[in-house]
């Protein structure tokens, strides 16, 4: 998928952002792993831009009931409540990062040294801590919108061991995931951007293509 730099825009300003991405291409979320969605799954898109030290990312998530019980960053957001989460990786680098987002404005940050960290992660060698990100690595803005709610985040390639200005030409690979919660009680929504053949957020092989163009 080709992604190509954005025009300047207002941060704060959510209409110069969505002028902005107005030609960006777009990914939708879905249940790959299904036969056909669950009957509560909620749609999303995300629209994906560049610029010279950053990719920028706009996502709109349908949404009945935003909810997370999560009161800090670095918690399990994931098994709190809604979560819009990014994966991200340089195709010149094995590790690579997992990025959520709350309604409330919390997150979490991970940093994977590659793809056999998680094996090791559920394996019991290793633990969370070993891969969480104290520091922000990334900026973000919420919004509530009529039926859900909006993201634009924005990741310095400096995060994935990128230094300086990178120009057109440079070749990643994202995905992105979402849990959508009801309630406390109730199940969560699982969608991603991916075509996984299972699910399996973290199955590389099934992530998209960037081409910053």
């Amino acid at each position: 998928m080709n992604i190509p730099l954005l025009a300047p825009f207002e941060e704060s300003d959510w209409e110069s952002v969505a002028t902005a991405f107005e030609h960006a291409p777009s990914l939708a979320l879905g249940q790959a792993w299904r036969e056909k969605p669950e009957e509560n799954f909620r749609p999303g898109t995300v629209r994906i831009g560049w610029q010279p030290d950053a990719l920028v990312i706009l996502a709109h998530l349908q949404d009945d009931a935003l909810f997370t019980a999560a009161t800090g960053d670095n918690q399990l957001l994931w098994s709190l409540g809604d979560v819009f989460e990014i994966f991200l990786r340089d195709l010149e680098r094995e590790e690579y990062l997992e990025l959520h987002i709350t309604p409330k404005g919390h997150r979490l940050q991970l940093r994977f040294p590659g793809s056999q960290a998680i094996q090791d992660l559920r394996s019991g060698q290793n633990t969370l801590k070993d891969y969480m990100i104290d520091a922000p690595i990334f900026d973000f803005s919420i919004r509530t919108v009529s039926g859900g709610w909006a993201i634009r985040a924005r990741v310095p390639l400096a995060s994935l061991g990128i230094p300086g200005e990178r120009k057109s030409g440079m070749a990643l690979l994202a995905s992105f995931g979402r849990y959508d919660y009801a309630d406390e009680k109730s199940p969560p929504v699982l969608s991603s951007t991916s075509a996984h053949e299972e699910l399996n957020y973290h199955r590389q092989q099934e992530w998209t293509r960037l081409d910053l163009v």
